[in-house]
């Protein structure tokens, strides 16, 4: 361990065949120090966690299935937890038998709320169809609770996060158990207990509550502390209760702890019937010709259906396409999002209406309550796309197609698991960002996170549209080179930003897919509630207020300039866009061309959509297509120009959920830094190219 380092110690518990060593192994990946504990021929092995500024040891006590101290082993985890140096305490919980499991992780919370609570084997539990509802978990156990897969490597990244805000910011309470009719002598006899210097690191409930179930070894503590008297009454009190309750105290103490882990696992646990065998299904997805065009087939049809029902694309686009354009328009009107849209479109006329010009509507009616539109807009967006996302993982089909997609995504530094992200992104990056929590490795997840970004969206499909009919609606064929250009651009964008990210964190070769595959099965409704909606919640609490700020950001500099109240052209960031406009020129842009392109690269920041919205308030016409017309651009800077939009970072809340998801705004601004210097720099070599073709 490196001088200078603060040095921390963690308590690993939990029953034999836990998957405690297989974790340990991942954690440390070597052993520090192996000895016996003192006086007994009971294994003692150390490792070491290495992170940044701090060193972790690690102490893997043995196995066991309580504290009660009955065993050698019992009695040696029990007395480091008691006694020993820990600065928190790893508790392990198998999750193919969490209800079995969890009572040694009571009995541990019941001394110290110093701890973390692993999921272990989360996988394989998956794989049959057993399914924990984490969130719930936490909150009936009163400490951090993480799935995590030593197979896969799931979870590892952020139970080691977990871990170190324990230790740096201390743990919660201890958890406490009704235990009923003990509860008064409990009362009673931690009262007698109080201002005794026991030495231990246990609450008095907790020593009170091992006398009454007759704990020798505690007994003999306390009457070495000083405390016969407590003890003394503690064993009246015990056979008081063994008579008026007809049965022993320590029984009483292990039924009620069992009870409650009961009455936990109900609310958190589900078990979903799995067969047994693979189908024809299961085949044909693992069928090296078959099996990835399936599975893509499968992914795109669910990322339809997401998109359709909140947004109406792409069955819009195909409407227009087929000349359809009036029932393209009414679709769109009638989505989650058209909904949403036209509601409060409709409060923010009521309340122009009704309130007289002022500062103060506009806060209301376009800041504020633009804002909190912006929110709500991407909820059912979100929410239905972690449905899907849960439906395929809780059916099965989400690891056959991860299977079968693995090998090409390896090409590009992803493993299979990156198949859902990337085409829910063709939608919306948020929702894309946020399924980066699939991957099976921290290093993954994070080259989606930063490449994500680039593939573009329905809004950014929105501009490449406005421009090609502007400037390419006499050629269909430059028309589709132009989008083709656009969508292959942005895709090798993608696939560098991963390989750049993957090199740039270390992490070596691809990621290989280490999975089980489990046999398909019904998913449970329960199960995908929970998932989609808790992630839904997560959204809303912490993405949700930094797009709600930033919104309101935007909304002033956009309303305001140095004399207060002002148009788009005199706002405080449209002199943004004139002082920035020298950066245009690598577009062969100047002047008010380069002002008005500029002015709206910021303003698509916020939102790709209020490119077109910026242009054209700039321009003073109603139509985007005219006023992009009205630039008299040539087609090369047109093109190029259509290339930067489409492939720089897609809006506020793409950004906000990068910011909260990576937990780092070092990362998030790297993310939008990388996004928009790569992107002007495959621009200028379009425009370079669109130029020497006479474009």
């Amino acid at each position: 361990m490196g001088s200078g380092r603060r040095v921390y110690r963690v308590a690993v518990v939990g029953n034999p065949n836990v998957g405690k060593s297989t974790l340990f192994t991942r954690l440390t990946r070597e052993i520090a120090h192996i000895a016996n504990w003192p006086g007994t021929t009971v294994e003692r092995k150390e490792g070491v966690l290495h992170l940044d500024g701090a060193d972790v040891v690690l102490v893997d006590l043995p196995g066991v299935y309580s504290l009660a101290g009955v065993s050698v082993e019992e009695k040696v985890a029990r007395d480091y937890i008691l006694r020993g140096d820990w600065d928190a305490v790893l508790v392990l919980v198998d999750s193919l038998a969490p209800e079995r499991t969890l009572y040694l992780a009571v009995h541990v919370l019941e001394l110290t709320g110093r701890a973390v609570v692993a999921l272990t084997k989360w996988d394989a539990a998956h794989a049959r169809g057993i399914h924990v509802r984490v969130e719930s978990l936490r909150r009936a156990l009163g400490v951090p609770v993480v799935a995590v897969s030593a197979v896969t490597g799931e979870g590892l990244g952020e139970l080691v996060k977990a871990l170190r805000e324990v230790l740096e910011g201390g743990g919660g309470e201890p958890l406490k158990v009704d235990y009923g009719l003990l509860e008064p002598a409990i009362a009673e006899v931690e009262r007698e207990l109080a201002g005794l210097r026991l030495g231990v690191r246990a609450q008095l409930r907790w020593i009170a509550l091992k006398l009454l179930e007759g704990d020798e070894d505690l007994a003999k503590l306390v009457e070495g502390a000083g405390g016969g008297a407590a003890v003394g009454r503690a064993r009246e009190l015990r056979e008081a209760v063994a008579r008026s309750a007809g049965v022993d105290p320590e029984e009483l103490a292990v039924a009620r702890r069992f009870s409650f882990v009961d009455e936990v696992s109900r609310r958190a646990v589900v078990r979903a019937r799995v067969s047994e065998g693979r189908g024809t299904l299961e085949r044909l997805l693992l069928s090296p010709v078959a099996g990835p065009l399936l599975s893509l087939a499968i992914l795109v049809s669910a990322y339809a259906l997401v998109f359709s029902l909140n947004t109406g694309f792409p069955l819009n686009a195909l409407l227009e396409a087929a000349g359809l354009s009036e029932m393209a328009e009414r679709l769109e009107s009638f989505t989650l999002s058209g909904l949403i849209s036209s509601f409060f479109d409709a409060v923010a006329g009521y309340l122009r209406a009704r309130l007289p010009p002022s500062p103060l509507a506009s806060l209301l009616a376009d800041g504020l309550l633009g804002g909190l539109a912006l929110v709500l807009s991407f909820l059912p967006l979100i929410l239905t796309a972690l449905l899907v996302l849960a439906f395929l993982e809780d059916s099965g089909v989400g690891p056959y197609a991860a299977a079968s997609l693995h090998r090409l995504f390896q090409r590009v530094g992803l493993s299979g698991r990156a198949a859902y992200p990337l085409l829910v992104a063709l939608g919306c990056n948020v929702p894309a960002v946020m399924a980066s929590r699939t991957a099976p490795e921290e290093a993954e997840r994070r080259q989606l996170m930063a490449a994500v970004p680039f593939v573009p969206c329905q809004a950014r499909l929105v501009v490449l549209l406005a421009f090609a009919s502007a400037y390419f609606a006499d050629s269909p064929l430059l028309a589709a080179a132009a989008f083709a250009t656009a969508y292959a651009i942005a895709l090798a964008l993608f696939a560098a930003t991963s390989l750049a990210v993957r090199r740039v964190l270390g992490a070596g070769e691809a990621p290989e897919l280490a999975l089980e595959l489990p046999p398909l099965h019904k998913p449970s409704l329960r199960v995908l509630w929970w998932i989609s909606w808790d992630y839904a919640k997560h959204y809303l609490k912490r993405a949700g207020l930094v797009i709600f700020g930033l919104s309101l950001v935007v909304w002033g500099l956009t309303s305001y300039g140095p004399s207060g109240p002002a148009e788009p052209g005199e706002s405080y960031a449209a002199m943004a866009g004139r002082a920035l406009a020298p950066l245009a020129s690598f577009l062969g842009l100047s002047g008010g061309k380069a002002e008005a392109a500029v002015f709206a690269a910021l303003a698509g920041l916020v939102a790709k959509e209020t490119i077109l919205l910026s242009l054209a308030a700039l321009q003073g016409s109603t139509d985007p297509v005219e006023a992009l017309r009205a630039l008299e651009l040539s087609r090369a800077q047109a093109l190029a120009l259509a290339v930067f939009y489409t492939a720089y970072m897609p809006c506020a809340a793409t950004i906000a959920t990068i910011y909260k998801e990576s937990g780092s705004a070092r990362f998030a601004a790297a993310a939008v830094a990388w996004s928009i210097l790569a992107s002007a720099a495959v621009s200028w070599l379009v425009y370079a190219a669109a130029s020497a073709l006479g474009l």
